[in-house]
């Protein structure tokens, strides 16, 4: 990609020797329809360039959000207490969907524009200061040198308007998700509260959205009025000290386009730092949020008092996630109940922390990745309703989904220790009987340690 970003400049400097020549030929009456020609070719030849560099730069930008994914399943694939804390799911689900993506892709692009209009500032004004006069590229300098000062001095600050733009964003993006649940219940007072909370989270994204705009803006148009007074200053000079000179005359006059440009790409420089730095800043917090923070009350929520694990006709009080490790792994085989009032799904999450991957936890929602589903391509469904459509198609209840979740987990998975939440909660008497047979199954050849209905009977 860079080669041909280099490429891409070369032959945009190229462009404008030849300009610079052809207007001298003008001058001197020497002028030939080649040189035209020669003009198109490497104009075109450098647009040729800058099209191919962009399919590296969009390999670039997959690679990237592939490396970012496997590192986040690399790194947190024990973390199971996070599963139902609200905070970090709203604080790491925005990096995991589109969030991410997005601003790897837009990393990419500015990082491409950027590279595009430094090499060819650097280029071309090496050209006009060869060909024309050295103070022109000087003038290119001072101004790149100066606004980046401007940056540096105010870099700190821009970036925090910039992070608390993306952390506003991602609660208002976060807030989202449980749009469905909160309008399709059909409950007003629910559907209330949850339009309250957007309404309270887009006033706050709205205000830091313009505080970034005018922070970006503002820079930008800083960096465009130096721009335009150094690069026109220097030109006048230029200009009044060659007054005799038709040549320089001629070569200003011929490249006065390219500069003009030039200089609203110094201009656009300048704009693009400062999507660069907001871009980055958003991206730090993608890295720091790659590892959530454990949630350190946790354990101190369970109510162990009331947790009760039953094993055959043995039945055993609970007071610590220790005491319940002690009982999991006291045998190979066989079936442990847990039973008792709230805190039973966060035992389970807790053993599953500590266990890690020699344990299988299928935890009560629906959500598992699992090949029964990605063979009828739910998980392709961008629309909720859509695939819920799709589902009753393919003549699946949600029970029947259940169960042949429990089949496939069966079938096709070999753990020492079986970790099921509530695994026949939405089964009928009949498909509830089949589902004890394959749990069953499980805890000949492991240990299960359950959340069942078969509690309450």
């Amino acid at each position: 990609m860079i080669t041909l970003m280099l490429a891409e400049a070369l032959l945009g400097a190229l462009t404008t020797w030849f300009i610079i020549k052809a207007g001298r030929a003008v001058a001197n009456n020497g002028f030939l329809p080649r040189d035209l020609v020669w003009i198109v070719v490497a104009q075109s030849a450098s647009y040729v360039a800058g099209a191919l560099s962009w399919f590296f730069a969009q390999r670039a930008g997959f690679h990237a959000y592939g490396r970012y994914m496997l590192q986040f399943a690399r790194d947190n694939r024990n973390f199971t207490r996070l599963l139902p804390d609200k905070r970090a799911r709203e604080q790491i689900e925005p990096f995991l969907t589109n969030t991410t993506f997005n601003n790897i892709f837009k990393l990419m692009d500015e990082t491409q524009d950027q590279l595009k209009l430094l090499l060819g500032l650097v280029l071309n004004s090496f050209v006009l200061g060869v060909a024309i006069h050295a103070g022109l590229p000087a003038a290119y300098a001072a101004t790149f040198a100066i606004l980046m000062a401007v940056q540096w001095v105010v870099q700190r600050r821009v970036a925090e308007i910039f992070l608390e733009n993306q952390r506003q964003n991602n609660r208002l993006t976060a807030h989202g998700y449980t749009a469905w649940d909160n309008v399709f219940s059909g409950n007003r007072y629910n559907r209330r509260l949850w339009l309250g909370g957007f309404k309270e989270k887009l006033r706050d994204c709205f205000r830091a959205q313009v505080n970034a705009i005018m922070a970006r803006e503002s820079l930008s148009s800083m960096g465009g009025i130096i721009g335009l007074t150094i690069v026109f200053s220097i030109m006048t000079y230029v200009a009044i000290s060659n007054a005799d000179d038709i040549d320089v005359l001629v070569a200003l006059a011929a490249t006065l386009p390219r500069q003009i440009e030039m200089t609203d790409n110094v201009y656009s420089l300048a704009s693009g730092w400062n999507d660069m730095l907001a871009l980055w800043t958003r991206l730090g917090a993608v890295v720091h949020s790659m590892r959530p923070s454990p949630d350190p009350n946790f354990d101190q929520r369970i109510k162990f008092d009331r947790l009760v694990l039953r094993e055959n006709d043995r039945t055993n009080v609970c007071s610590s996630v220790d005491e319940a490790m002690r009982l999991v792994l006291a045998k190979r085989h066989g079936r442990v109940n847990v039973r008792g009032g709230s805190g039973k799904s966060m035992l389970l999450a807790a053993l599953k922390a500590e266990i890690k991957n020699r344990a299988y936890y299928w935890p009560t929602t629906d959500r598992l990745a699992l090949r029964f589903c990605m063979q009828a391509g739910w998980d392709e469904m961008h629309d909720e309703h859509e695939a819920w459509r799709k589902r009753r198609q393919a003549g699946f209840s949600s029970g029947e989904r259940q169960l042949k979740s429990l089949e496939e987990i069966v079938a096709h998975t070999d753990a020492p220790i079986y970790l099921l939440d509530e695994w026949d909660a939405n089964l009928d008497p009949a498909n509830r009987a089949t589902a004890d047979v394959l749990v069953e199954s499980l805890a000949h050849r492991a240990r299960v340690v359950e959340i069942s209905h078969r509690d309450r009977v």
